[in-house]
């Protein structure tokens, strides 16, 4: 038996193979298009004539497909499902807590344990320092897999037993970039219709790292505590920015969309009698729809 299959070979789960080979692990792969192992087995790879074949061939099977759906799809097949018996499967894709849970109640039913986890990385980055891997599970499961999972990020983190932890943690995390990549962008355009490098602004923006990271920490402190009393920046003046920022972008002849969702969260916020309270308490209306 190999030490490890990887079910699933777009760009993650290729560079998760690839981690395990440069390890040294034995490693089978399979994925639905044939294509995509030619490199992986001029690595060493093993290509599985069939997922079942993948499956049973290693005691850990790590699936990295396009999302829930599909690794159940893959698993589901008669010839799948009969191999999971006594194997560890590893969800690495993203999806939702509630799918998580419903695929860790499936995989187990059939004889197999589960962790499912989130990676927080670029493919470029797997089996480097900068990669991290946050997963769930029974703590005496992922202790065996502990050391596996190790060379696939420099940071692996267990969350705990409840299954749908690390798919709630990578959600969370994608809003904040999901801003991010929007707000940065919706810079970039302005700073184009302006006449300005979107090079320098990246480079600005980049330079304020560090009061980013500040502003994070006092953020989840912050709602944590419930207390949104005493701010330095308020509901009130940080909705007036966005509303100016909304105006900006009409001027110039840029998108909107994205500061009008802005401004109207932050109207709604203080709409609410939150104008006062610390920026963060824009929480208040995004608690429940």
């Amino acid at each position: 038996m190999s030490d490890v299959t990887v079910i699933g070979l777009g760009n993650m789960g290729s560079a998760l193979a690839r981690a395990f080979l440069l390890a040294g692990k034995t490693v089978t792969v399979w994925n639905r298009s044939p294509a995509r192992t030619a490199q992986l087995e001029s690595l060493g790879g093993v290509a599985a004539a069939s997922a079942g074949v993948a499956v049973a061939a290693s005691p850990v099977v790590v699936a990295c497909l396009t999302d829930y759906t599909a690794t159940a799809e893959v698993l589901g097949a008669d010839d799948v499902a009969g191999a999971l018996a006594g194997r560890l499967v590893i969800q690495l894709t993203s999806g939702t807590p509630k799918q998580a849970r419903a695929l860790d109640a499936w995989v187990r039913d059939r004889g197999a344990d589960y962790l499912d986890g989130a990676i927080a990385a670029w493919p470029r980055h797997i089996g480097g320092a900068e990669a991290a891997i946050t997963v769930v599970g029974p703590q005496a499961t992922f202790r065996q897999a502990e050391s596996l999972l190790g060379l696939l990020a420099g940071s692996v983190t267990y969350l705990g037993t409840d299954i749908g932890h690390a798919s709630a943690r990578f959600n969370a995390g994608l809003a904040y970039f999901a801003g991010h990549w929007l707000g940065f962008n919706q810079g970039a355009a302005i700073c184009e219709a302006e006449g300005i490098d979107p090079a320098m602004f990246g480079e600005t923006m980049a330079g304020l790292a560090p009061a980013f990271a500040e502003d994070m920490r006092h953020m989840g402190s912050v709602i944590a505590m419930d207390r949104f009393e005493d701010p330095e920046s308020t509901i009130g003046t940080a909705g007036a920015d966005i509303a100016r920022l909304l105006e900006a972008s009409g001027d110039l002849g840029v998108g909107t969309a994205f500061p009008a969702l802005a401004a109207d969260i932050f109207r709604r916020a203080s709409d609410a009698g939150h104008g006062a309270e610390d920026h963060t308490a824009v929480i208040k209306v995004l608690r429940s729809v």
